[in-house]
This record gives C-alpha cells, sequence and structure tokens, in this order.
C-alpha cells in the first residue's frame, strides 16, 4: 500500500508538497497511549456495547470465521466456506472488528494504517439499522477519537475514500429509535463527527459532494421544529464551525477558471454537487426494517433528511452488494484516482442554498430558519467575504439574490431578525464593498428614508439657517407644513423602491398613506447599522467620491449628512437628547475626528493613492454638471421644452458637428434617472421628435436578443405614451434598430413593427386586471394572430412559443406602473442592469478631498453642534460640542475657509451672551465689591455672565480658538472686538490691556468716567499736561463713589467673581500678543471692526452740545494706534483705517471730551513718527499736521502740551522729511498756534 495513493487523487484545494512534508515528517498521536492500544479499546467499547443487545450478546469477537486460513494456503472446503458465509451473514459487524484486529498485527508503525480497513468497521456499525442509538453513539464517539488523536491523518494510505466514506455513514446514520433524549444525544454525536471530519486536518481531502451531503445534513437538522432547542442550536453551531472551515479554504483556491477543465483532456466531469433546500416540517421518518428479526415494527432513526432517489429495500440490496464486493477483494485496494477534493462547487451550492432560505416571499422558509440562514452568513463572510469577491459565480449570488432578500428582510419589525440582518449587512458591506457600490447607496438610502420623520405624523423638526454673516439661527416647525427641508441641489437614489415599500405598517389615524412607523427598538437598531457604517475613517470620503460626485449616483453623502445633523437635535419641545440623537452626533463627530487626524497625519504616500485616484477639481466639475442635469431634469419634467433649453444653454446637452442634438439629447434621456417616465415618454411619442426617438433607440445594444427581450430593454426605460399613433411612432422606431441586428426570424423591418406592436398587445392582455383569464389569448390564438406578416410568411413556430411564454411568465413592468413585490422587483433589475456599467467601488483614505468636503457640509454640522451645546443638560455632551467647536475650527482655518470660520466664531459670540450689554441706567455707577483685597465691580453684565455656565464655556473655547487661529479671522473680528468693549465697559477686562502711552507721563490707565471737577483757579500758565491734571478727579476703572442703588447680594457677588475667573482664564492678554504675525487682510478685517465699534459717527453728528465721554473710544483709538504701530512695515496697508478712525474724533474736536481729543492727538503723532522714515507716507503725515494746524484756538489750547511734545519728537526723527520746506513750514504754523493759544 504505498503512500502515494492518498495524494495522487486530490486534484485541487491541496497542496501536494505540504503533503509529501507532512508524509514525511514524524507523525504524533495526543495521547500517551500508543495507536495500537487506542484502536483495540475503540474496538472493546464498541462491540461490548454490542453485546448488550440481545442480537450480539452471544457473538464473540474471536472464532467467528474459519477456512479463509486454509484458502490462503491452497486448501478447498466447501463446507466450512458455507457455514463461514453464514456466520459471516449473520453476524457482519462482529467480523469487521475482528478482521480490523487482524490487520492492526501486520501493521508496525501509524504512518503505515490504511484508512479504509481501519474506519470500515466502525463505519458499518453507523450505516446499519440494525444497532440502537447506544451502540451508534458508541462508534460514532470512536471514529471522532481517532481523527481528533491523529490516529487517521492526512499522510495514512486511502485517507480520501476513508473520509468520504465516513461523511456518506454520518449522514446516513441509522439505529433503532428509544426515547427521545437518547436518540438526541445520538444525533448530537453525529454532529460532532460532522464537525471534526471537516474541521482536521483530513477535511481537506473531502470531495464536494461529500461535504454537500454533510452540510445538507446539519442544515436539516438545524430545520427540524421537532427536535429539541438545544440540539437544534446544536447543530447550528457545528454548523458555523464547518463553515468556519470550508469558506477559510477560499482562500487557498486557485482562480475561478481552474475549476473549469478542459473539454480535450479525454475525461468526463461530474456533475456540481446540488444541495437540497431544508424544509422545517421535516422530521426523522420511521423506516420499515426488512431483516426477519425486526417484525415488531421497531422504528429506525435516519440522520439523513434527504429523500433518496433510491427506494430503501434496492438501498440495502446495494449496500450488502457492495459490502460483499469489499470483502471478496480484500482491504488492500488502492483509492481510486478521479477523487477530487473540495472547492469552489461545494462552497458555491452551500452559499446558494444558505442564500435562499433567505426569501421572504418563500412561506415555506420560516423566521427561525432565516435566523439560523443569517447566522450561518454572517460567519462565512467574516471569514472569507474578500475571498468571495474573487470568484464570480460567488460574487454573483451575493449581489443579485444575498442582496435582494436581506434588503427586505430590513423592512421586518421583528426585532431579532432584523438586528441579524443588519449584522449581516455590515459584514457583507465591510467584506465586499469594492462589488456591492449599488447596493450599498440603495441601502443607506433605505436607512436614511425609513429613519426620517414622515410627514403627516406629527413630527417636528427645527430649521436651521446661517446667514451672509456667519449667524446661525433655529426655528422649530412642524414637517408637514414645511416640505422644502431637502436642498434643491441634491439628487437622491434612483433605487428607492426599498424603501418606499407599500409594506410597511401605518398610522391608524389620517396620515398619509406613505407614512411608515417604527417602534423606538427598530429604530435604534437601524440607527446602530448605519453608524456603525459611518465609523470607519474613510467612510464619509468614499461616499462623496462614489456618489456625490457621480452622475449616476445620488447624493449620498449630502444626504446621510442632513439626516445625522437633523437627528442630533433633541427635542425642541423638551430638549431631551435620547440615544439616538447621541449616536448621530457622535457620528458627525467622529467623521469630523477622522478629518482632522488626516490632516495631521498627512504624508507623502498619501500623494501616491490620489495620484491613482480622480482630481479634487474634475471631482467638482463632476459635481456642477451633475447639479445642472438634476436642475435640468426638474424642468424637463415640468415642460420637456424648458428643459432641454436649459441644458443646452449650459452646455450640458451640445450639437455635434452637422449642428444637431439628437445625439446629445438622446444620451442625456437615456442615462438620466431623475427624468419622469411618463413625461419622457409622451416627449419621445411626439411627431416633432421622431427623429430624437429614433436616435434614442440607437442608444441600446439588441445583439443576440429576440425581439421581446428587446422590447423589454426599451419599455423599462420609459412608460408608453397611451395614443395609439405614438404607440405606433415607438414601435417603428424601434422596429428599424432592431431589424438592423439582422434577426434571421424576420425577413422585413414591417414584419418587425407588427411583431413589436404584437408583444406590446400581448403584455398588456396577459397580464392587465381588467382582462379575465379565459379570455386571455392562447398560444395558438396568438401565433393565428401574427401569421402571414412575415413578408408574406409565417414567424419560426418556436420563435413565436418563447416571446409567447417569456411573455406570460414575466410581465414587462412599465416604470412606475407597479408598487409592492412587483414594482421592487422592477426596481432591483433596474439596479443590476446599472451595476454592469457603475464601476466599482473606490476606498480614497486619503486627505485630498477633505477640504471640498468639508466645504460642502459644514452648516448641518456646526448647526447641530450649536443646537447640541444650546440644549445640552450635562457635561459629556457639552464635551462633545466643545470639541467639535475646536475640530470644525481647525479644519476651517486649515483649509482657509474663513466664512466658515467667521460663523464658529460668530455663533460661539452670540453664545457667550457678552455681545448685549445690558447696562439700562448708566446714570449711577454699579456697585463695587472688596474681595480678598481686591476691588471688583459688580454689573448687571458680570452677574448675568456670571450665572450662564454654558456662556462661560463658549467664551473659553471661543476665545481659545481666536488666539490660536487668530489669522483665520475676517468678519468675526467684529463680534470679538464688540465683547471686548462690553467687558471693558463692566470693568472686567484685565488692566494689563487698559495701559496707554502719553508723551508726558509715560504709561497710565484709561479712565472710565470722569466726576465733576472742582473749580480751579483759573492761570495763563500750565506746568503739566492735562492728562496729569486730569488724574486727581477722573475715575480708575474701579470707582470708590459709594452712591448706588443697593448693595450687592451675595450671590450676585459670587457670579462676579464667576465671570472674573473666566475672563482670567480666556487668556485676553495673549489676544494681541502676535499680531505682528497675522496676514495684511486679517489685520484689516481687525481695523475696520475696530472702526464700527469704536464710535458712532451718527450720534456725533447730531450732537449738538458736548458728546459724552466715552472710553471706549479711547481703547479702541489705542488698540487702532497699537496695532498699526506694531506693523509698521505694512503701515501703507494699515494707514487708511487708523487715519479714518482719528479723523472721525477730530472733525468734531470741539464737540468731544478733551481727553479724548487728547489721546486722539496723541494717536496721531505716534503714528506719524512711525512712519516719518518712509518717504512715501509725507503725503500722509502732512494730511495730519494740517488737521492740528487747523484745530480751533480752544482745542488747540486744550491739548497743547501733549501736542507740542509730539511735534518735538516728529521732528527730532530721523527721516529725510526734516528737509522738506511744507514739513518745515507747517511745523512752525503748528507751534506758532499754539503759542498764540497759552
Amino acid at each position: 500500500m504505498a503512500s502515494s495513493d492518498s495524494t495522487s487523487s486530490i486534484h485541487s484545494g491541496t497542496n501536494n508538497k505540504d503533503l509529501q512534508s507532512m508524509e514525511t515528517k514524524e507523525i504524533r498521536i495526543k495521547s500517551e497511549l500508543s495507536w495500537s492500544q487506542l484502536i483495540h479499546a475503540e474496538i472493546i467499547a464498541v462491540t461490548s456495547a454490542m453485546r448488550k443487545n440481545a442480537r450480539w450478546s452471544g457473538v464473540g469477537v474471536t472464532g467467528l470465521r474459519m477456512g479463509t486460513l486454509g484458502n490462503t494456503m491452497g486448501l478447498r472446503n466447501a463446507q466450512m466456506n458455507m457455514k463461514d458465509s453464514s456466520v459471516k451473514e449473520k453476524n457482519p459487524l462482529m467480523e469487521g472488528f475482528n478482521s480490523l484486529k487482524n490487520y492492526i498485527e501486520t501493521v508496525d508503525d501509524v504512518k503505515d494504517l490504511d484508512a479504509v480497513n481501519v474506519l470500515n468497521p466502525f463505519l458499518e456499525v453507523i450505516r446499519s439499522g440494525n444497532t440502537t442509538g447506544p451502540i451508534a453513539g458508541t462508534a460514532l464517539g470512536s471514529v471522532e477519537k481517532l481523527l481528533h488523536y491523529g490516529i487517521i491523518g492526512i499522510s495514512n494510505s486511502r485517507v480520501a475514500s476513508a473520509m468520504n466514506a465516513l461523511s456518506s455513514a454520518a449522514t446516513h446514520c441509522k439505529f433503532e429509535a428509544s426515547d427521545a433524549a437518547s436518540d438526541e444525544l445520538v444525533l448530537l454525536r453525529m454532529l460532532q463527527v460532522l464537525q471534526m471530519a471537516i474541521t482536521s486536518e483530513c477535511g481537506q481531502v473531502l470531495s464536494d459532494e461529500a461535504v454537500c451531503e454533510m452540510m445538507e445534513t446539519g442544515l436539516s437538522m438545524c430545520c427540524q421544529m421537532r427536535l429539541s432547542e438545544m440540539l437544534r442550536r446544536s447543530a447550528e453551531h457545528v454548523m458555523i464551525n464547518m463553515v468556519i472551515a470550508i469558506f477559510e479554504r477560499l482562500k487557498g483556491l486557485e482562480d475561478e477558471w481552474q475549476f473549469v477543465e478542459s473539454p480535450n483532456d479525454g475525461t468526463e466531469e461530474p456533475a456540481d454537487p446540488h444541495m437540497s433546500t431544508p424544509k422545517p416540517i421535516q422530521s426523522p421518518t420511521p423506516e420499515v426494517p426488512q431483516s426477519a428479526e425486526a417484525k415488531e415494527q421497531e422504528a429506525i432513526i435516519e440522520a439523513s433528511f434527504v429523500d433518496s432517489p433510491v427506494p430503501e429495500d434496492e438501498e440495502e440490496k446495494e449496500e450488502e452488494t457492495k459490502q460483499d464486493s469489499k470483502e471478496e477483494t480484500g482491504i488492500t485496494a488502492t483509492e481510486p484516482t478521479s477523487l477530487r477534493a473540495y472547492g469552489l462547487p461545494a462552497i458555491r451550492e452551500l452559499l446558494r442554498v444558505l442564500i435562499s432560505l433567505l426569501n421572504p416571499h418563500e412561506h415555506k422558509h420560516t423566521d427561525s430558519m432565516r435566523l439560523m440562514a443569517l447566522s450561518i452568513l454572517n460567519v462565512a463572510f467574516e471569514v472569507g467575504g474578500q475571498s468571495i469577491g474573487r470568484f464570480e459565480s460567488l460574487r454573483t449570488l451575493v449581489t443579485d439574490d444575498f442582496c435582494k432578500y436581506v434588503f427586505q428582510l430590513a423592512k421586518t419589525d421583528s426585532t431579532p431578525l432584523l438586528a441579524l440582518s443588519l449584522r449581516v449587512i455590515s459584514t457583507v458591506f465591510d467584506t465586499m464593498q469594492p462589488h456591492l457600490k449599488l447596493q450599498q447607496e440603495l441601502f443607506i438610502f433605505f436607512l436614511i428614508e425609513r429613519l426620517s420623520p414622515s410627514s403627516g405624523a406629527g413630527s417636528r423638526h427645527v430649521s436651521v439657517d446661517i446667514d451672509e454673516d456667519g449667524n446661525i439661527s433655529f426655528v422649530p416647525f412642524r414637517s408637514d407644513l414645511d416640505a422644502s427641508t431637502t436642498a434643491e441641489g441634491r439628487s437622491h437614489s434612483p433605487n428607492m423602491f426599498l424603501g418606499k415599500s407599500t409594506d410597511y405598517p401605518r398610522h391608524s389615524k389620517n396620515y398619509p398613506s406613505d407614512q411608515m412607523v417604527i417602534s423606538a427598538e427598530v429604530r435604534e437598531l437601524l440607527l446602530e447599522s448605519l453608524v456603525y457604517s459611518a465609523r470607519r475613517p474613510s467612510f464619509m470620503v468614499d461616499l462623496w467620491y462614489n456618489y456625490d460626485c457621480n452622475l449616476t449616483c445620488g447624493d449620498l453623502f449630502e444626504e446621510l449628512i442632513q439626516f445625522l445633523s437633523k437627528n442630533s437635535f433633541p427635542d425642541p419641545q423638551s430638549y431631551t437628547l435620547m440615544n439616538s440623537h447621541v449616536l448621530c452626533l457622535d457620528t458627525l463627530l467622529v467623521f469630523v475626528g477622522h478629518m482632522v487626524e488626516r490632516i495631521n497625519e498627512q504624508n507623502s504616500d498619501d500623494d501616491y493613492v490620489v495620484c491613482e485616484l480622480t482630481s479634487v477639481q474634475d471631482l467638482l466639475e463632476c459635481k456642477t454638471r451633475k447639479r445642472l442635469i438634476l436642475r435640468g431634469s426638474r424642468l424637463f419634467n415640468e415642460s420637456p421644452k424648458k428643459g432641454i433649453q436649459f441644458l443646452i444653454e449650459n452646455k450640458v446637452i451640445e450639437a455635434d458637428e452637422d449642428g444637431s442634438i439628437n445625439t446629445s439629447l438622446s444620451q442625456f434621456l437615456r442615462s438620466t434617472q431623475q427624468l419622469d417616465k411618463k413625461t419622457l415618454g409622451e416627449y419621445l411619442g411626439k411627431p416633432e421628435n421622431f427623429d430624437t426617438l429614433k436616435t434614442y433607440m440607437h442608444q441600446f445594444d439588441f445583439t443576440g436578443k429576440r425581439i421581446d427581450e428587446a422590447m423589454r430593454m426599451v419599455l423599462e426605460t420609459f412608460r408608453l405614451p397611451g395614443e395609439s399613433q405614438q404607440i405606433m411612432r415607438v414601435t417603428e422606431s424601434f422596429a428599424a434598430t432592431f431589424f438592423e441586428y439582422g434577426p434571421k426570424e424576420i425577413s422585413t423591418i414591417e414584419a418587425a413593427e407588427v411583431l413589436a406592436y404584437s408583444v406590446i398587445m400581448l403584455n398588456t392582455d396577459q397580464h392587465n386586471p381588467q382582462v379575465r383569464r379565459q379570455s386571455r389569448m392562447s398560444l395558438e390564438q396568438y401565433i393565428r394572430n401574427v401569421s402571414g406578416v412575415n413578408n408574406k410568411g409565417d414567424f419560426p413556430r418556436d420563435y413565436l412559443c418563447a416571446i409567447y411564454e417569456a411573455i406570460q411568465q414575466d410581465e414587462i413592468l412599465m416604470p412606475e406602473e407597479h408598487e409592492g413585490l412587483l414594482g421592487f422587483n422592477y426596481a432591483w433589475k433596474q439596479l443590476q442592469h446599472r451595476s454592469t456599467s457603475s464601476g466599482p467601488f473606490v476606498q480614497c483614505n486619503t486627505s485630498s478631498y477633505d477640504k471640498a468636503i468639508f466645504e460642502s457640509s459644514w452648516k448641518p454640522i456646526v448647526a447641530a453642534i450649536s443646537y447640541v451645546f444650546s440644549t445640552a443638560q450635562d457635561d459629556d455632551t457639552l464635551q462633545k460640542a466643545i470639541t467639535g467647536f475646536r475640530h470644525c475650527a481647525s479644519l476651517a482655518a486649515h483649509f482657509e475657509l474663513h466664512s466658515v470660520f467667521d460663523s464658529i466664531i460668530i455663533n460661539l459670540a452670540t453664545m457667550t451672551g457678552l455681545l448685549d450689554n445690558a447696562n439700562d441706567n448708566t446714570s449711577v455707577p454699579d456697585p463695587i465689591v472688596d474681595v480678598a483685597g481686591q476691588k471688583y465691580v459688580v454689573s448687571k453684565l458680570a452677574v448675568r455672565f456670571g450665572r450662564n455656565y454654558k456662556g462661560q464655556l463658549a467664551a473659553v473655547v471661543m476665545f481659545a480658538i481666536v488666539t490660536r487661529h487668530g489669522d483665520s479671522l475676517r468678519k468675526s473680528w467684529f463680534r470679538i472686538v464688540q465683547i471686548i468693549r462690553n467687558l471693558f465697559l463692566n470693568s472686567l477686562l484685565p488692566s494689563s490691556m487698559l495701559q496707554v502711552e502719553d508723551f508726558l507721563s509715560g504709561t497710565t490707565s484709561i479712565p472710565l468716567k470722569p466726576k465733576s471737577p472742582k473749580p480751579a483757579k483759573q492761570t495763563n500758565r500750565r506746568d503739566g499736561s492735562l492728562l496729569s491734571t486730569l488724574s486727581s478727579y477722573l475715575l480708575s476703572p474701579y470707582s470708590s463713589d459709594e452712591t448706588y442703588y443697593r448693595d450687592p447680594t451675595d450671590e450676585e457677588v459670587e457670579s462676579t467673581m464667576c465671570a472674573v475667573d473666566c475672563v482670567t482664564a480666556c487668556k485676553l492678554e495673549g489676544l494681541f500678543t502676535d499680531i505682528n504675525t497675522l496676514h495684511t487682510e486679517t489685520l484689516i478685517c481687525l481695523a475696520k471692526a475696530i472702526r464700527s465699534v469704536g464710535y458712532d459717527t451718527e450720534v456725533m453728528k447730531k450732537a449738538t452740545v458736548t458728546i459724552p465721554y466715552d472710553p471706549a473710544t479711547v481703547l479702541f483709538l489705542e488698540f487702532m494706534i497699537t496695532i498699526t504701530v506694531r506693523n509698521a512695515d505694512r503701515i501703507e496697508e494699515l494707514w487708511p483705517y487708523a487715519t479714518e478712525y482719528i479723523f472721525g474724533i477730530l472733525d468734531f474736536a470741539e464737540k468731544q471730551s478733551v481727553l479724548v481729543v487728547e489721546r486722539t492727538v496723541v494717536g496721531m503723532l505716534r503714528l506719524c513718527i512711525c512712519s516719518a522714515g518712509r518717504n512715501v507716507m509725507l503725503e500722509e503725515i502732512l494730511k495730519c499736521l494740517r488737521l492740528l494746524r487747523d484745530f480751533p484756538p480752544t482745542v488747540t489750547q486744550a491739548v497743547a502740551e501733549q501736542m507740542m511734545a509730539g511735534i518735538f519728537n516728529l521732528s527730532s526723527a530721523n527721516s529725510d522729511n526734516r528737509n522738506d520746506t511744507e514739513f518745515l513750514n507747517t511745523i512752525l504754523e503748528i507751534k506758532q498756534k499754539v503759542a498764540n493759544s497759552l
């Protein structure tokens, strides 16, 4: 017995080198007993169990045969042979074990064992219907132990034949029935043997037929509702383990074409294996034994639940014949070389049967069977999903039937079935995504539609509006009163029929018929499935790339973002944040977080990936074209003339070299899914569009198609118009095009036209519900109706029969004509058709598209984060919103999306509550308290802000973002400056920000409010500056005046201290630390904001007397001067804004407070001194000097000392301007005027 026999039979799936290496290495069994001891022990175990039965109680293991030895020595003893034959016929099972014991004595090493000889006696016991359950169970246990311990291994001779015999025996295990519990224990042991057979090393030599038979047995036991729950669950567990081993094998299989043998090899390939679909009503069927010893009519349990095509009595005779043949030929025969190890055929058949169990419209299949099939399929896809995609035959099963069935199961309200269906769908998309592009589009749109609250259910949403200035507003509205929530520029999926099915449970009240009602638990499951997929880092990018930037797909990314954003909003009535809201918010934040991670991890590999993908520019152009097509489609559905005109104007439809638009228009009409099929049919049927109709027909490929098949292709793209003349035009143009393909059954174009028209009439006759079944056209009537029109002859009868049968069995569905299952099947067929040209799903793990993606999605994301922040009731939710703000701001700054950044800052500024000063009575000073030796003003704004916990958080976050990304601010500077003004006026700004520079007295603080000055002695001489004189009676920021409304309460003081601490945490001192590093555009926006907030020109114009002192005017004057001076290298760009602020004050110098005028003059002279070294600024400096020269005498007198100190510094500046005549003359004029005023 050559060991090569065991490997010569393995044609596929097993590497010969691996097998040879297994044979050469020492075999180690998993036991400390010797292999022969183990086999003897198992023989004794089985025979002992047999002798407990009356049938074998008097039969020994030895002495059963006599005469064989003599035969081997050349002797002849007919009488002995007759006796031996009688004994053998009476005790064949015991004789088998005796033969095995004798065989063992002839073998020296376990690797020399013949697997068939070792297993055959045990398998005979298992197959025999004369044994009891305990005997069969013991034999099964022995076989399992022999495999588990490694006594039967891959290196044994004839292992392939032995394993396939084991499979056959186990799946046809028979034993006398006893009580149900004992019988089920035997069946459980049988399942364990099947599992060991496939999962062990020897399992790789099983044939396709054996594997199918084993899996069919396991599936049948899973579906036996009369079996106990424990046994069925055990069978399912065994099936899962076997499926893991089987689908793991896919990874090592060669390409699919390797399984297609060449027809010239002279060998006849066995037919593909077949598995029967299990039925839930089947159960172990009692059999009537045919032997004379079983006249008590005992029932026999058979583990094979497959109806055998061979009658049982013939099968027993056949088995006896086989047994006799084996015994006569001996045990040394080699196994046949045609046996092939299992591979793709068995896996394909197993996958087909499992998928068929999911069919929701097959009423023989129960939900329990579907749950079992889903559990097994989930494991199959987890183990071999990617490998399944390599094989077209497997891939087709998944992309078509599997997806069709499981998507329909996703509509169920059965929680267990829905949960498992969603899990399997997620697994399939994770492992086979490149092959499921349109299926994923359909499914995600289905989830979005079913999860979205429908109109008419009394649901309330929140409308989000972001104006041009970046302000976000939220308006609650009734969904049934506002249907404009869907953006007009977005495209829904053209395959939404799954979501619009009429199979959903509905409201019992007066709600629209399309209202879908789902329980909270079902909603949670659907949402978690959606969120699970969206958490993959590249998921959103993949959606945008594959769908939103694809002309034929819906805007899936935008729809998903809108859905997640809207469903992040808590109920506007209770502001309760449910788990569904948290899931949606978390998904948005994870999406944003993934983008932040990608921009922080950019590397050279990212550039390599982008080289293989479409450029961002091309994708954006595609999106632009897509919007035009969508807009044109809507116009076409309203008025084809307007729609076509719009498309021509926007160059979507273009004329060819001959000036005709028919070709381009036909391509548009054929490829655009959003067109209304009825409108399209009416347009094509009009006589003035006949040329377009002919061109439209040439968009189809009718190669190899029968005329009814070709008509089906055409009529599934538009709805046939109702008028007979229009129908004739359609059939005429179709017939002319179809005849160009040269159908041999049709002689003329006219014959094709008649036959095409007959197909339409036949379809109506066979499937119109208004036509009674008895009145419908028969085949003979149809043939007679079209006789003699094929060039005065008849069409071939077989051709007409094929047409009639096809139409009768499968209606040509007109688009949008049917609902329910027919409508779904039509939509699914359209999806399958589109999938052939849609291309694979491309995974885009790159940051190159993030800017375009974020730019298109930031509004709903920021709106959701803002709304959640403003309504949050716990710190965890607030922390999530704060993280979202920071991430969005980082992205906006990185991508230089200034309007986005502004909107975030404006939104945060609004939430701080610091934009409204709310100080109604400014005539009475706010109270001041002493806390730990420091004086604090208890203002209304301070108290209110100290009580606003979310406002404080918003302020800290906002100023942290501004400090880090200050260069990204544009319009939002206005809000920042407003907040600084209000903080200043309420004595909340840090003292370091209140310091101003002075030519005479150095640095001093800006006073908030002046007191009425004490009477002063008039004198013509001033010994100090006005600022020094006023300092004795001008208040500091923290006044000591004790005249208040009332003393503040402890709570107000505590709130004020909270406000002070928050301002400290905002670190406002660092806001302008790096002001000189900001871009010029940023500085200009800041200067504009300061000008707008600093003072109101209209108030100054209307003032008839002295303008009240406004300390904010001085504060922002100092800000403006400081910003300009610290950016002296760019003073030309900033000068106009600084001087505008200055001139706006000095134009009303006579009405202004003396302090305001003095600080303005000092600031203007500081600017002149800073720019003195630039010759280009001479003219601007002269403008400032002329303004000082032309001051009224009273103003000149009030600011004389500061003015002269500044003029002196300007004159001393190292500049060529000192030699300019006009400059010098103006200086002299100013000095003379000051002298005259004193």
